[in-house]
């Protein structure tokens, strides 16, 4: 039995690096004696042991990536993506049985080649064993013996749309030392921490305790076989379409018996052959490919989110006719041994799995396929359901697409660049807030943005990542981000240790300010939404000159940071902020206010006008009374406005809800329901045509099911009250359970008559609030309360 020990948490770094805080502190870091400079290294660390069944209790910690197994089996991954200043360590608790045992560590370091979030020192594997087993188990002092795994290579991968997954495996099985050892000892490279009463900093990893649970670690055989054929298929940018003949082509049965596991498949020598595998729903994971026989053939395992056709389109994501794959994955070459089982050292994600073989001068047996799924394990603890059949098709979509951008950190897309945004996360985080009750993963993403501002001072756009990249607009959507979290959760000592960034992060706004009081020529990428008018998701003039759109959004973090003060017991330094909010926002109106339109400019010149800038104009309340109609009216009915995207539509949805207009809601979700209708099993980036089917900034409905149709909201910072208005537009019932620091809060709603609602609520113990409907208020005691309103 294996249990992941978390140590008591640290919201500081205090000596790490100086002085030994850790056990694991006091082990080194080691590495191949003979690995070359600047060469990628795959390497095996063995170190074989005698237990009298007492408990093992391990740190363990690797540049770049760990696999760790006991005696065969995989007991641990990692380490959680970070930086090197908060390098992450797991700690286990491993029961064993008297006798001998083997840890074996596979370890990997590839240098830029790995994907863009891995960040990196230098190669190195670090382990420390508590108690007796320290002598002998730990680095740098127990014998641990290294083996280079030669036959595993990095290479190009040629999908140049994918940029931030770096290269792909190329594992040749001729090469590789299935059975053979020709280990080492392993070499010290970084000694174990004695300390430095100098303050300086002797070790170039800071090490961290894990904060998050193992990600998802299991083997599942998903999907169906539905299209094979026997010759050499083509794929790319200008691939081989697949026919009709290929789905009824008689290897299409025998791969399916491969992939369930009920006989295995013959290619013969000297040929071709492939599979098209449908996996029936997004999977993210490593590749699980078992074969026997057939030396140096070569199976390209691909994996692809849908078919292209001969215009590069992907339309329904089901469709295989008439259709081409491009592809992105591992090559394996084989040995010839039996019961060869390959893999890849990092996961991939998709719906379709492309196999294409080519056998040398022997058969070759595949004998199971199968897919090692690896996510954060978030399911889904709060659920929602209603009469609307629009919502309850495209909720599983919304569900499927945040798990599968869910991993050690949330993610834009897990195809492509899996990478962490602030604009992605914040609604990411929303939607986990209404799901689970685990924040792990979303203190995870607050604290390493808050870590990225040591570039440049603003937090970074996306972090981790090998290339800094700035954008002051995401910055400002972090002060959002951490207010949201203060009030859907409760962790005040958390919220407190990240308002020291927040206060640094909103004063490096100061030399952008200009004569005006407004910001201009933000450095960086002011990213605002991806509109097809606009360039590269710059608002007009958010580039180098001055923009409504940019100016409102930190008007918004802003008032978001002064709530957090208020909190905090800084009054003053909220009313600073409130004050600049104010000003800011006058200032907008005056200069962007068009009179003849109604409406918010996005320019001075009043050229341009976006819906993003009147969402951010009600919002901020920077127009009310009868602008703010004016602007709401041409909001919904200008058709000349550049149009939000998915991700976007969330501040939309945010509009709908403070002008008390579900219907307009629910209207929207048409274009969710599209994708379903097209056969996604996730939301997309941005309408077709969609690099990305799946991102999860487009599962944000989910959120709005419980905090605008259902109307749950926290009242106050901690969640410890609660204000449920809902809006139901043309729903007539609604059962909703929503997640809460204390539990969860359970609300039923059916319509009575035209206006009417009955409403039966239960709050979680301690907790009280306030039920809202149609401007009439009635108070929610604890436990449960039953409301009838007319």
């Amino acid at each position: 039995m294996v249990t992941k020990l978390f140590p008591p948490r640290r919201l500081h770094l205090g000596n790490a690096g100086i002085l030994p805080i850790h056990p694991i502190d006091e082990a080194a870091w080691i590495w191949d004696p003979a690995a070359q400079p600047g060469r990628h290294a795959f390497l095996r660390f063995t170190n074989g042991f005698a237990s009298d069944g007492t408990p093992l209790i391990i740190h363990v910690s690797a540049d770049q990536r760990y696999v760790l197994s006991l005696d065969g089996s995989v007991i641990s991954r990692g380490p959680d993506r970070c930086d090197p200043e908060h390098w992450a360590f797991a700690s286990y608790r491993i029961e064993l049985a008297p006798g001998a045992h083997t840890l074996e560590a596979f370890v990997w370091h590839v240098g830029s080649s790995a994907a863009l979030a891995q960040l990196s020192v230098r190669g190195g594997f670090i382990l420390r064993a508590e108690g007796a087993y320290n002598a002998s188990l730990s680095t740098g002092s127990g014998p641990w013996q290294v083996e280079r795994l030669d036959g595993l290579e990095i290479e190009r991968q040629v999908k140049t749309s994918v940029f931030g997954l770096g290269g792909v495996l190329k594992w040749d099985g001729t090469a590789y030392p299935w059975q053979t050892m020709d280990a080492r000892p392993a070499a010290v490279v970084a000694p174990a921490l004695k300390g430095n009463k100098w303050g300086c900093a002797d070790v170039p990893w800071k090490l961290v305790p894990s904060v998050l649970p193992d990600q998802l670690n299991r083997l599942v055989h998903p999907g169906t076989a539905v299209a094979a054929g026997d010759r050499a298929l083509k794929t790319g940018w200008d691939g081989e379409a697949f026919v009709r003949e290929d789905l009824a082509h008689p290897l299409v049965a025998q791969w399916q018996r491969v992939i369930e596991g009920t006989g295995p498949l013959t290619v013969p020598a000297h040929s071709s052959a492939f599979l098209l595998w449908y996996l029936g729903d997004y999977y993210c994971g490593y590749p699980h490919l078992d074969v026997s026989g057939g030396a140096h053939s070569t199976i390209a395992w691909l994996w692809e989110e849908g078919l292209f056709d001969a215009k590069g389109a992907k339309g329904s994501r089901t469709e295989v006719v008439g259709r081409h794959a491009i592809g992105f994955g591992d090559t394996f070459v084989t040995d010839g041994g039996a019961r060869r089982v390959f893999t890849s050292h990092w996961w991939r994600g998709g719906t379709f799995c492309i196999l294409k073989i080519a056998t040398s001068d022997e058969p070759l047996e595949l004998n199971r396929l199968g897919i090692n799924e690896t996510r954060y394990p978030l399911e889904a603890e709060g659920a929602f359901a209603c009469d609307g059949r629009r919502v309850a098709s495209i909720t599983p979509l919304c569900i499927r697409g945040i798990q599968m951008c869910s991993h050690e950190t949330f993610m834009d897309c897990p195809h492509y660049e899996q990478l962490m945004y602030v604009g992605d996360t914040r609604l990411e985080m929303l939607v986990t807030h209404v799901l689970t009750r685990d924040d792990r993963l979303v203190k995870r993403g607050i604290e390493l943005f808050d870590w990225s501002r040591i570039n440049w001072g603003f937090v970074n756009e996306r972090y981790p990542s090998q290339t800094p990249q700035l954008s002051t607009t995401f910055s400002m959507i972090w002060a959002l981000m951490l207010r949201d979290y203060c009030w859907w959760r409760n962790d005040a000592e958390f919220v407190k240790a990240r308002m020291i960034g927040l206060r640094a992060m909103l004063e490096h706004f100061e030399p952008y300010i200009n004569g005006d009081g407004l910001l201009e020529a933000l450095p960086g990428w002011s990213f605002m939404d991806w509109v097809n008018e606009w360039d590269t998701g710059y608002t007009p003039t958010g580039r180098f000159g001055v923009c409504s759109v940019v100016n409102l959004l930190f008007v918004l973090a802003l008032r978001s940071a002064a709530e957090l003060e208020d909190w905090a017991g800084e009054p003053l330094l909220a009313r600073r902020l409130r004050e600049r909010a104010r000003r800011i926002a006058a200032r907008v109106v005056k200069l962007f206010w068009n009179e003849k339109r109604g409406l918010i400019a996005d320019d001075p010149d009043q050229k341009h006008f976006s819906e993003h800038a009147q969402i951010f104009a009600l919002l901020t309340d920077a127009v009310t009374g009868a602008r703010a109609s004016r602007v709401f009216n041409g909001l919904v009915k200008d058709r000349k406005l550049a149009r939000a995207s998915y991700y976007f539509t969330h501040y939309l949805f945010e509009v709908f809800r403070k002008m008390h207009r579900p219907d307009l809601l629910l209207k929207h979700l048409g274009r969710w329901d599209e994708m379903v209708h097209n056969g996604c099993s996730t939301p997309l980036e941005k309408p077709d045509p969609s690099r990305s089917d799946c991102h999860a900034w487009s599962s944000h409905p989910l959120f709005h099911f419980h905090a605008t149709l259902t109307g749950i909201r926290p009242g106050s910072p901690g969640f410890r009250t609660v204000v449920i208005e809902p809006q139901m537009g043309t729903l007539k019932q609604i059962e909703c359970r929503t997640p809460h620091p204390d539990g969860e809060i359970v609300v039923e709603l059916k319509r009575k008559g035209k206006a009417g609602c009955a409403a039966v609520i239960e709050l979680p113990e301690g907790v009280t609030g306030t039920f809202i409907w149609q401007g009439k208020r009635r108070a929610l005691k604890a436990d449960r309360t039953e409301l009838s309103l007319a």
